[in-house]
């Protein structure tokens, strides 16, 4: 599974590179690869992928900044979640 999972990316990297290097020039440098990966099989695609090559290709490299953060927000909020008891409020006062 985990062979085929990167055979996957793998097809789908160079545009995730390309893409990356563009987000570089509008000055984000914290996207990776790998988070416009899970962008795009856990949002774009989640419900249905695009049945060609040139369609799926077409979805990531229109994904922009603001789609992307808002995505990232979201996740942030809803699956990042920690307790009270392991937050740090020392650097909040």
């Amino acid at each position: 599974m985990i062979n085929e999972s990167f055979a996957y990316y793998a097809k789908y990297e160079p545009w995730l590179k390309l893409k990356m290097q563009e987000f570089n020039l509008m000055g984000y440098h914290q996207i990776n690869e790998e988070d416009l990966w899970n962008y795009v099989t856990s949002f774009c695609w989640k419900r249905i992928r695009p049945t060609h090559y040139y369609q799926q290709i077409n979805d990531i490299m229109k994904i922009t900044p603001n789609q992307y953060l808002d995505y990232a927000a979201v996740e942030a909020q809803v699956y990042k979640v920690t307790s009270l008891e392991e937050m740090n409020f020392d650097d909040l006062f």
